[in-house]
């Protein structure tokens, strides 16, 4: 991740993990925090797989450019 992007983790005295993206902190239980935690790797390891990356089917280049 580049410098310039930050990422940040705290577990605070509450016992709640809160994930900080620039803006945007996400509150967990320590339940959820290891379940989002594992389907956060499976996703890594499928984009990372150049075979395992693909369009969802049915969007065209149009839909795809306006996807957020």
């Amino acid at each position: 991740m580049p410098p310039s992007q930050h990422l940040k983790l705290n577990v605070c005295d509450c016992s709640r993990i809160h994930l900080t993206y620039k803006s945007v902190t996400l509150h967990f239980e320590k339940e959820e925090f290891l379940a989002y935690a594992m389907q956060m790797s499976r996703m890594a390891a499928q984009v990372s797989n150049t075979a395992g990356f693909r369009r969802a089917p049915g969007l065209t280049d149009a839909e795809i450019s306006n996807c957020h």
